[in-house]
């Protein structure tokens, strides 16, 4: 319309070119008057009919992409929550597959369990416990059945209710040898022929169920692009259809205006005094746009930066997701601070939870040299960001220098909903005297995002080591646990026949643990196991591999070492044990003995299953031989 205004203007004064000019009265305000009488010139009746034909013309396209923006509107929020309503049903499934899933492995922890617990009582709440979990996935099974909307789906439950049944079949048969028969190497042989392969075969059902409902959400995600892509494109053909068509009315509108205004000419004189006043309106309008032109050109500025800052945080978090050390991520985030701000520090919670240590720093940091107590921060306290300004009353944290002359921001470190430290910023960009307000809140919200992603890549990094400490570690003693142990024994037997080297196999046993537990109790118990954790660990070579085989038996595995020197080795155990005191509420408590079983490799076995066995024969013939004392196996 503005470039319609323009050709009308241009054309007005074409015409008053060539006409003899007239003079311009002086009007009292700015309505239009006559030349001659002065009195307002009232609008004709073709007027109120060109007002009423641009009116419609103008107002159909406007229907027309309304109601295409409404229609388009609907069409992608009916397709998003039919989607939606197909992923919860999809996403409902997988988490039943989880649940059967969990509730098989916990099963089969039940079964392992019963194989050494010789208790009845506690054997018939393992059993209830193993019927009520079986009665779980049978529910589960059933809720499967009835909300199962694919021939295919019916096919994968099929499969697992046809892996399931010999599965339980052989798994009670196991339990019945087990606990009626009461014959444990039949039940073993049950479990590992017929309980084994078909546990492998209903969870390979289970999985193959749960791929199937997660390709199901994969395509159920595709129609709704697909169709949400067809539904845009056709709207945005119409909209250009209207768009076309308005410009059409425009053409229309823009030609029935020069006509009209030509046969008007007598209108010159009010013309002049409208030219006048639209070069003013011009004129400011023009000064506004200028203005407003600034503006833009600020924010543009200013989104251009925030869109930097916004790529660099993205590229740290991939960087961060990357790291696999806790070094890593703390080097990797020295180098993006530094781009981002003059100087600071990085402060982190050690181990215990009581003292800040200064992880890292960069520019011209002037802090104190730690650790400090986490009360001496302020962020720390308040559980927010705290910054120190010239014109605010905020006092400086006690980890930096006091003779800080720029503003200074303290951010506590929180991911998870525990705090791990404090980023400590110096940088003058903070400071409400230097910047604007707009960049100082972006700069702050840039520095908030920053301290966020980073404590979450430290957080994941702490547990991701927890984790990893756990699935190897004993938490009691901190020697390796049994699973451990069986995969390093059939690494270090493989490379043993490899280099045609022996391998030796320590059984160790505490003698008389029980009664010591019934005297002293479990807590003194659980003393006695980390102190003989702590001494096995001191008594093996850097190669050996001390485990905690289960209850107070541990396991020792001594690479290229004979027989011969194993019994030498167990002997010196032995004797160290005897010699071992263990303090318990301020009480030194009675020695204690071990009976050792020693088995080699190929001596005793070529496989890990029979040198373990070897040992263990070994470790009950010490046993009924009179305990503390070393047998080697026959």
């Amino acid at each position: 319309m503005a470039c319609q205004a323009e050709d009308t203007v241009a054309l007005i004064e074409s015409r008053m070119s060539t006409t003899p000019a007239m003079p311009v009265p002086v009007t009292a305000g700015p309505e239009q008057t006559s030349g001659t009488t002065g009195h307002p010139i009232p609008p004709t009746r073709d007027d109120w009919q060109l007002a009423t034909r641009l009116g419609v013309c103008f107002a159909v396209p406007i229907v027309i992409m309304l109601a295409v923006g409404y229609w388009a509107s609907y069409r992608v929020l009916s397709v998003d929550h039919a989607a939606d309503l197909a992923v919860d049903s999809r996403l409902t499934k997988l988490q039943w597959v989880h649940q059967a899933v969990r509730y098989s492995n916990e099963n089969n922890g039940i079964t392992t369990r019963l194989f050494f617990d010789k208790n009845p009582a506690s054997r018939q709440d393992v059993l209830a416990r193993r019927d009520e979990n079986s009665a779980h996935v049978t529910e589960i099974v059933a809720n499967f059945e009835a909300r199962c909307d694919s021939e295919r789906e019916r096919q994968f439950l099929t499969a697992v209710k046809n892996a399931r049944a010999p599965y339980l079949r052989s798994y009670r048969y196991a339990l019945r040898v087990l606990l009626d028969d009461n014959d444990t190497a039949r039940a073993e042989g049950i479990m590992l022929g017929q309980v084994l392969p078909s546990l492998y075969a209903y969870r390979m059902a289970w999985g193959e169920l749960e791929s199937f409902e997660m390709e199901q959400i994969k395509v159920i995600h595709e129609q709704g692009a697909a169709i949400d892509h067809t539904t845009r494109r056709v709207a945005l053909t119409i909209v250009w259809l209207a768009a076309i068509f308005a410009a059409g009315i425009g053409a229309f509108a823009t030609s029935r205006i020069v006509a009209d205004t030509q046969d008007r000419a007598r209108m010159q004189q009010e013309l002049s005094t409208l030219n006048a006043m639209l070069e003013r309106r011009v004129a400011q309008r023009t000064e506004e746009l200028a203005r407003a032109q600034d503006r833009l050109r600020d924010s543009l500025s200013e989104t251009q930066a925030y869109t930097r800052d916004i790529e660099a945080i993205n590229e740290l978090v991939k960087l961060l997701q990357s790291c696999l050390t806790l070094q890593e991520a703390r080097a990797l985030a020295a180098r993006v601070l530094q781009q981002f701000f003059a100087a600071g520090s990085l402060l982190l919670l050690n181990s215990s939870r009581n003292l800040l240590d200064v992880a890292f720093t960069w520019g011209s940091a002037d802090s104190k040299a730690g650790p400090f107590a986490p009360e001496s921060c302020w962020a720390l306290r308040k559980g927010e960001r705290h910054i120190v300004q010239p014109r605010n009353f905020n006092l400086l944290c006690e980890h930096t220098a006091d003779s800080l002359t720029s503003c200074h921001l303290c951010l506590p470190m929180i991911a998870q909903g525990d705090s791990l430290g404090v980023l400590s910023i110096d940088d003058s960009s903070l400071c409400e005297c230097e910047a604007s307000p707009h960049t100082v809140q972006r700069r702050l919200r840039l520095a908030e995002t920053l301290c966020e992603q980073i404590a979450l890549a430290f957080a994941n990094l702490q547990l991701r080591d927890t984790l990893k400490y756990q699935s190897l570690r004993d938490a009691l003693t901190g020697l390796f646990n049994r699973r451990h142990m069986e995969e390093s024994l059939e690494r270090e037997l493989l490379r043993a026949a490899r280099d045609q080297t022996p391998v030796t196999v320590l059984m160790i046993d505490i003698d008389h643990f029980k009664l010591f537990n019934d005297v002293y109790g479990h807590e003194a118990g659980d003393s006695l196991l980390r102190e003989l954790g702590a001494l096995l660990r001191s008594q093996v070579r850097g190669g050996d591999i001390s485990c905690r085989y289960g209850g107070e038996e541990f396991l020792l595995i001594m690479t290229e070492t004979d027989l011969e020197a194993g019994y030498q080795r167990a002997e010196e155990i032995r004797l160290a044990v005897t010699h071992l005191q263990v303090h318990y509420h301020g009480e030194t408590l009675r020695k204690i003995t071990v009976s050792i079983g020693v088995a080699g490799f190929p001596t005793n076995g070529e496989s890990a299953a029979r040198v373990v066995n070897a040992a263990d024969e070994a470790l009950y013939r010490a046993k009924r031989e009179g305990r503390d004392r070393v047998v080697v196996a026959g």
